[in-house]
């Protein structure tokens, strides 16, 4: 995969979004970031839309990280890397993380510039 030029942002928390757009634009200005307060908003726009990479809450109300994953399988617009962020210290998480086909990895919060510089650069050398 070529470097990223399109990110969905999927999280209930309206500051961390805010800061991880932020923290990505000083790391790489030319990516397009697209937000979604839950599983459901982020369904919904992947279906008009494609992107590049997702990172994805699991906490969340209306539809959950791991419910998002459940119906992500049924898109024809998908994100090529998901990255899975929690604050989660929960071996299990880890665990269904892992096995889950959909997820690239599991990241801890909060996002920041070194997390995003690794990502972006894995995303970028990856022949997903």
């Amino acid at each position: 995969m070529q470097n990223p030029n399109k990110i969905l942002l999927v999280d209930d928390d309206p500051i961390f979004l805010t800061l991880a757009e932020l923290a990505i634009k000083k790391e790489q200005t030319s990516i397009e970031i697209f937000k979604a307060m839950n599983g459901e908003e982020a369904i919904e726009f992947l279906k008009n839309q494609s992107v590049d990479i997702i990172f994805l809450d699991l906490n969340m109300p209306v539809m959950n990280g791991w419910e998002f994953l459940d119906a992500f399988p049924q898109l024809k617009n998908r994100g090529d890397q998901i990255y899975i962020l929690t604050s989660s210290i929960d071996p299990s998480d880890q665990r269904k993380a892992d096995e889950n086909p959909y997820v690239t990895s599991m990241l801890e919060k909060p996002l920041d510039r070194e997390k995003i510089a690794n990502t972006l650069a894995q995303s970028g050398n990856s022949s997903n």
